[in-house]
């Protein structure tokens, strides 16, 4: 059977304290399932590393959470390496040969157009998307954030190619904070 495209990566999500998934990546890992049962491609590159909180890393969750749903763990490649998107990507392509850079992204509709740039650009692979579907009342703060991420990729701080100065720092992380407490 013919693959469409290199590879599948799946970006994770920061875990619940106890380890578990969150309802956002439950959906993610099943959407990343449902391409790879399709033929999409042969195998799935689950990216995600260990925050300093949880017990495991957010690629064997994946992993673990891929195999119940009956993707064969030798078809799933873990990147455990990564806590931002940017290191996801940069460390997924590594993994790759070098002609095989043609992927599918499985993230969160929110997240997309980051996911992709980033794709493109930092991890120079051309990327094809797999938007989930996140129901607005789980993810309201995220989506409002987002796009203050995209502007601080392509100013160039999240690549690393770029200090933030301090006036950014405090302006960026004013406006998340409101956000957060429900002034955005």
């Amino acid at each position: 059977m013919s693959r469409r495209y290199d590879a599948i990566l799946l970006l994770g999500l920061k875990l619940n304290p106890d380890g578990t998934p969150r309802n956002e990546l439950t959906l993610r890992v099943r959407a990343a399932a449902a391409c790879w049962q399709q033929g999409r491609a042969e195998n799935i590159i689950a990216c995600g590393g260990q925050t300093p909180d949880t017990p495991v890393s957010e690629a064997v969750v994946m992993r673990d959470m891929l195999t119940a749903l009956g993707v064969p763990k030798e078809h799933i490649l873990l990147e455990e390496r990564s806590q931002l998107t940017v290191e996801n990507l940069i460390n997924a392509r590594a993994m790759l040969t070098a002609a095989k850079t043609h992927v599918l992204i499985v993230t969160s509709d929110y997240h997309m157009l980051r996911a992709k740039l980033i794709c493109r650009f930092s991890a120079h692979m051309r990327a094809s998307g797999y938007k989930v579907r996140i129901p607005h009342d789980l993810v309201r703060a995220q989506r409002i954030e987002e796009p203050l991420h995209v502007i601080d990729y392509v100013l160039g701080y999240q690549s690393g190619r770029r200090q933030r100065p301090k006036w950014y720092l405090k302006l960026m992380y004013g406006l998340m904070d409101s956000i957060r407490k429900g002034g955005g």
